[in-house]
C-alpha cells in the first residue's frame, strides 16, 4: 500500500487536482488562490507543485494531496486513496477475476443507460409525442431545460422500448437488471410508459437510472424511478448532483428540494447547488453523504404539511452530522418550481439568503402543530424536544428561541429547563507576560522555525560544514521536528516535504505551523540562508546567557570569552550579508 501511496503522490499533480476545486493563479514559484477551508477575499492559500504540498497563511491549513482530499472532501485516508485512485486511474491493488467481470458488467450497464437516454430524448421529437410536448410546455419546462437536463419521453404501450431499442438477448438481460424492462412468467414489457423521462446521473455525469413522470391522469404513481441496481442506489443518490457538485464543493453549501421539477425551476434561476433525493424521502444516509461536500444546507420543501414535516425531520439528520441547516419557508405557493417560475434570479437568491435558522423553524413548527394548547403544555412539548438535542450549545439556541416565541424571559426558560440557574463560569484573569517572557517567545522561535523549515526541505544541510551538534531549541515545535527529521536522516530515509506533512504521528498543529515557513530556494541559496539563521540564533543564545549572568552575579562573567564568541559569529554572519 505504501508503494501505491507514493505512486499516487508522484504521478498526480497536486496543483491540477486542487485546481478542480480552487481557482489558482501563478505567483512566482507557487500558485495561490482563496482558501477552500475558510472564507476570505484576499488569497492566502498557496500550492507548492514542486514539493507537493499546500498551506494557507490565514487559517494555517496545510498538508499533502491526501490531507487535502480528507479535509476538503470530508473523508478518511482509505477513502482518500480510493478517490485519488479513481481520479488517476492508478489501481489500489490487482483486481481478482471476479472484480474484473463485475467492472465489465457495470460498464455495459452504463453504456446501455447512456444509449437509452439518447433513445428517450429522440422520442420527444416525433409527431406522436405531441401530447408529451404539450405537457412539457404547460408545466413551464423550456427548450433550454430539455437540453440542459437531457429530458426525454417513453411512449405509451408495453413494448415500444423493447422492440425499438433492444437488439440482442444480452441487452435484454441487462435492461431487465436495470429495471428498464419487467419480466414475468408470460411476457417481458417496458417499465416506463407514457412518461416524461428525467435521467439520473452520478457525480461524474454518467446516467445511472431514470425518473419518469406520468403525463396524463392515471391511477399509476405520479413518479416512478429505476429500481436499485449495481450502478444505482436510490437511497444514496441525488438528482442533479452532476451539475451541482462543483458549486456545492466550492462554497460548501447546498440547496435541497424534494423533486426533479423543483431542481429545474431553481437551477434555471441561477441556483447552481440545488439537488433532490430520488424515490425516497430525505434520510440520515443522505445527510451523511452530503457531509463530504458541504457544511450548510438550505431546505426548500413544498409548503404543504408533508413538506413542512419533511423539513422538520431533515433538520434532525443534519444536526447529527453537525451540518448547519436553514429553511426557506414558501408561503402561498405549492412548491419551489412554481415559486421560482415568475421570479427574477435576484429575488430567488435573496429569498434563499433570508431563510429561517433551523432552530427557529423547528420551534415554530412544533408550536404550529399544537395551536390550542395551554402555554404550560406547549412548553413541556418543546422542552421534551430540546432534551433530545445532542449539543449543549444547540440546546441553548432552542431555549432562546422558545423564550422569544412564547414571550418569556430567557432566564426563566433556562431555569425551568435545567431545574435551577446555570452557574456562570468565572473567567480566569489572563497571566501577565513579562518583557523577558515575551522576548523569549518571539526572538528564537522565528529563527528556529525558519531553520527547521529549511532542514525539512533540504536534508542535505545535515551534510554541510555547519556544526549542528550544539544546536538547542527554545521552541517545543522546533525541538520535536528537529529530533524527528534528524532521526529520519540518520536512518537514511529521504523524507520529502509532502511526506512529512502527511505523517499522522506528528501533531497536526506542529505541521500547520511549520508549513507557513516553507519557501523554494536553490541549494546554494538554502545553504547561505541557513548559515545566516544558524549564527543569528547562536548569537541570541549567547546574548541570553550573558543577560542571565548579569542578572545573577556580575563577578562570574567571563566577559573576554563572551565578546570573543560574539565577534567571531558576527564575522561569520557578515560573510553572507
Amino acid at each position: 500500500m505504501s508503494e501505491i501511496k507514493e505512486r499516487l503522490r508522484k504521478e498526480i499533480s497536486i496543483e491540477s487536482y486542487i485546481g478542480r476545486f480552487v481557482t489558482l493563479k501563478k505567483v512566482g514559484r507557487n500558485t495561490v488562490g482563496c482558501c477552500p477551508f475558510h472564507k476570505e477575499k484576499t488569497p492566502s492559500f498557496s500550492v507548492n507543485a514542486k514539493e507537493g504540498f499546500y498551506h494557507c497563511f490565514g487559517c494555517k491549513a496545510s498538508g499533502d494531496i491526501f490531507r487535502f482530499v480528507m479535509d476538503y472532501q470530508k473523508t478518511d485516508f482509505p477513502e482518500a486513496m480510493k478517490i485519488l485512485s479513481e481520479y488517476s486511474g492508478i489501481p489500489l491493488s490487482e483486481k481478482t477475476d471476479k472484480e474484473i467481470q463485475e467492472e465489465k458488467q457495470k460498464e455495459k450497464m452504463l453504456d446501455l443507460l447512456k444509449r437509452a437516454n439518447e433513445y428517450f430524448r429522440g422520442n420527444l421529437l416525433y409527431d406522436s409525442a405531441e401530447l408529451a410536448r404539450q405537457y412539457v410546455r404547460e408545466r413551464g419546462i423550456t427548450k433550454q431545460d430539455i437540453e440542459q437536463f437531457n429530458i426525454g419521453f417513453a411512449f405509451p404501450g408495453f413494448q415500444n422500448f423493447l422492440n425499438d431499442f433492444i437488439k440482442t438477448n444480452e441487452e435484454k438481460k441487462i435492461a431487465i437488471k436495470l429495471g428498464l424492462l419487467k419480466q414475468t412468467d408470460k411476457s417481458t414489457y417496458d417499465f416506463f410508459r407514457n412518461r416524461i423521462m428525467f435521467p439520473i446521473k452520478n457525480e461524474k455525469g454518467q446516467v445511472i437510472g431514470f425518473s419518469g413522470r406520468i403525463i396524463e391522469d392515471s391511477e399509476e404513481a405520479k413518479y416512478i424511478n429505476s429500481p436499485n441496481s449495481e450502478v444505482y442506489d436510490k437511497g444514496k443518490s441525488f438528482y442533479n448532483l452532476d451539475l451541482a457538485i462543483e458549486s456545492i464543493k466550492k462554497n460548501r453549501e447546498a440547496v435541497l428540494v424534494e423533486g426533479v421539477l423543483d431542481v429545474i425551476g431553481l437551477y434555471r434561476k441561477g441556483v447552481r447547488p440545488v439537488i433532490a433525493p430520488l424515490g425516497t424521502g430525505f434520510t440520515e444516509i443522505h445527510a451523511r453523504l452530503l457531509k463530504k461536500y458541504c457544511d450548510k444546507v438550505y431546505l426548500m420543501f413544498d409548503s404543504d404539511q408533508a413538506g413542512k414535516k419533511s423539513a422538520f425531520r431533515s433538520i434532525g439528520y443534519f444536526e447529527k452530522e453537525n451540518i448547519q441547516s436553514a429553511v426557506c419557508v414558501i408561503e402561498n405557493f405549492k412548491d419551489p418550481f412554481d415559486f421560482a417560475k415568475d421570479k427574477s434570479k435576484e429575488l430567488v437568491r435573496n429569498f434563499i439568503s433570508k431563510s429561517l435558522k433551523s432552530y427557529s423553524y423547528s420551534i415554530q413548527y412544533l408550536i404550529e402543530q399544537n395551536p390550542n394548547l395551554d402555554p404550560r403544555e406547549t412548553i413541556k412539548i418543546l422542552f421534551d424536544f430540546v432534551k433530545g438535542v445532542e449539543r449543549e450549545t444547540d440546546k441553548e439556541l432552542y431555549l432562546e428561541e422558545i423564550a422569544k416565541k412564547l414571550k418569556f424571559r430567557y432566564e426563566s426558560v433556562l431555569a425551568d429547563f435545567y431545574g435551577k440557574e446555570k452557574p456562570e463560569k468565572k473567567q480566569e484573569e489572563p497571566k501577565r507576560q513579562t518583557r523577558i517572557e515575551k522576548n523569549k517567545i518571539e526572538i528564537p522561535v522565528e529563527l528556529e522555525r525558519k531553520m527547521i523549515s529549511m532542514l525539512v526541505q533540504n536534508l542535505n544541510l545535515f551534510e554541510s560544514n555547519i556544526d549542528l551538534s550544539g544546536l538547542s531549541f527554545q521552541d517545543e515545535i522546533s525541538s520535536f521536528l528537529y529530533d524527528y527529521i534528524y532521526t529520519k536522516y540518520l536512518q537514511n530515509e529521504n523524507i520529502t516535504t509532502a511526506e512529512l506533512l502527511s505523517k499522522t504521528e506528528i501533531p497536526k498543529e506542529y505541521l500547520e505551523t511549520i508549513a507557513g515557513y516553507f519557501k523554494n530556494h536553490s541549494e546554494r541559496e538554502a545553504l547561505n540562508i541557513f548559515r545566516k539563521l544558524f549564527y543569528h540564533h547562536k548569537t541570541y543564545l549567547i546574548g541570553r546567557e550573558f543577560q542571565t549572568e548579569i542578572l545573577g552575579e556580575l563577578d562570574s562573567i567571563d566577559l573576554e570569552y563572551f565578546l570573543q564568541e560574539k565577534g567571531v559569529i558576527s564575522q561569520k554572519i557578515s560573510l553572507f550579508e
